[in-house]
């Protein structure tokens, strides 16, 4: 089709990746199959194929990704002067948003966790070094750190041998010691030895193209960047619309729980405080073997 053909070039020259273009062109392609003359569609048309999309059983995130790419379409044809309005805007606002909760942050679940590592993978295989942004959202998806311990991590306190993770001393993280599975551990290897091939200028785990330290900040852009072009992420949005750092702990914690973990060895794995659990802390500081056994039995897959 020439206006969806004129709609991907434009997202080319406007910067967006590849992995956004090819999102961006599955979800037009269907609107356009279904209405080939988009200029002359009104709301109840949106409305008709909004309820096509829920027959079809798409889950709400991937109803917003194809909305938000429909409704780039109809900005480009704003800008071309082709049409006046946007039908999408008013139809996202009454009928995407409304079962949120705005008083709770975002937690995604395991399959857009997974949609995230799998646009980083097409990433990867064409700039080896988005290795360090799989590695660092893997990090945080797998042991539910906050984002300053994580940016805290320095070469010493990874342990690929024992498989472990030593977290700096800090005032929330009770707990120091945590674990490695098989699966982050490869991805970690894999950044390591990128890292070896940066000239760096630190000792701290995640550093720049240039070898220093990461902006504080990075992280929450690198996961923005992904999930926006697949809905799971609204910038400048209220917290239940915006996926960060802080998101990957919740689902962390919500996915361990379903998956049948004891409630004090999450809190355990998290670094939270026992004190109300005392003769589980005594016993779990003893052998945390225990707490590892668990860990490893239940802890999510990315890369499958």
């Amino acid at each position: 089709m020439e206006l969806l053909q004129e709609y991907l070039n434009d997202l080319k020259l406007r910067g967006r990746t590849s992995r956004t273009i090819e999102s961006y062109k599955s979800s037009s392609l269907e609107f356009l199959q279904f209405y080939p003359e988009p200029e002359k569609v009104g709301k109840m048309e949106i409305l008709e194929y909004l309820q096509y999309l829920k027959d079809k059983g798409k889950k709400n995130s991937t109803i917003q990704r194809d909305f938000s790419a429909i409704s780039g379409l109809y900005d480009y044809l704003i800008f071309m002067e082709r049409t006046h309005k946007n039908p999408i805007l008013q139809i996202r606002t009454r009928y995407l948003d409304q079962c949120e909760d705005p008083e709770r942050r975002f937690i995604p679940d395991i399959r857009d966790v997974r949609e995230i590592f799998r646009s980083i993978e097409y990433e990867k295989d064409q700039d080896d070094s988005v290795i360090r942004e799989k590695a660092m959202l893997m990090t945080l998806a797998k042991t539910a750190s906050r984002r300053g311990e994580y940016l805290d991590l320095t070469l010493d306190d990874i342990n690929l041998k024992r498989n472990e993770i030593y977290w700096a001393n800090k005032k929330k993280r009770k707990v120091r010691l945590g674990f490695i599975d098989p699966e982050l551990h490869d991805v970690l290897e894999e950044y390591l030895q990128w890292r070896s091939t940066v000239k760096a200028h630190t000792d701290y785990l995640w550093i720049s193209d240039n070898g220093y330290r990461i902006h504080k900040d990075y992280s929450n852009e690198v996961i923005a960047y992904y999930a926006e072009p697949l809905g799971l992420h609204e910038p400048g949005g209220p917290l239940y619309k915006r996926l960060t750092c802080h998101c990957f702990r919740g689902f962390f914690t919500t996915y361990m729980q379903r998956a049948g973990m004891d409630e004090i060895y999450i809190k355990w794995l998290r670094g939270d405080s026992l004190k109300k659990k005392t003769w589980a802390n005594h016993y779990l500081e003893f052998d945390p073997e225990l707490v590892r056994e668990e860990y490893l039995l239940r802890v999510p897959r990315f890369l499958i």
